[in-house]
């Protein structure tokens, strides 16, 4: 049994309409606020400017190449860990919806390391500049004040440490 289905892949083959109990998915998908996060991003536009793709050599990969990125916004999105990631992915529709794979409950995903995949393969195709005009061009005709930057300030402390009993009592010797 197959664990995971593109979904470009699976649509093509639901004959009958009635039979389609995904539509109230999709709709209230569209409808939520992730719905509204996958429409503000140009995630075929992100992958062929990355050069992501799928490769044509071997297994097929759960991920399209879209998909992979929507992972990844996903990841940052929620703030979850990978293993949580992959377990609510497994859960979740909605979140199947955004990254465009359907997951059989049956036979769920259980490497978490996917994610750490992912991530690395991104990481090294990465350039943040032209991924940046991307958005910046789809974008534009939605931000006001093009000529106003701002930054976060947040500072943090680097060199933080676990106060154990023995090291305040060193600590207070010297």
């Amino acid at each position: 049994m197959v664990k995971i289905h593109k979904l470009s892949d699976l649509t093509p083959s639901l004959g009958f309409s009635e039979f389609d109990f995904y539509s109230a998915y999709r709709s209230g998908f569209s409808s939520s606020e992730l719905g509204g996060l996958f429409r503000a991003i140009l995630f075929s536009s992100l992958a062929s400017r990355l050069s992501l793709r799928d490769h044509p050599l071997g297994r097929r990969g759960y991920f399209s190449p879209e998909g992979k990125l929507a992972l990844m916004f996903l990841k940052s999105y929620t703030g979850l860990s990978d293993s949580r990631l992959i377990a609510d992915l497994n859960s979740n529709i909605h979140y199947q919806l955004f990254c465009g794979v359907r997951i059989h409950p049956l036979s769920p995903l259980t490497n978490f390391k996917i994610v750490s995949q992912i991530r690395c393969e991104i990481a090294s195709l990465l350039d943040i500049n032209s991924l940046q005009s991307v958005l910046a061009s789809y974008w534009e005709p939605y931000l006001d004040n093009l000529s106003v930057l701002m930054t976060d300030a947040t500072c943090y402390e680097s060199h933080l440490r676990y106060p154990t009993s023995i090291k305040l009592l060193w600590e207070a010797v010297l």
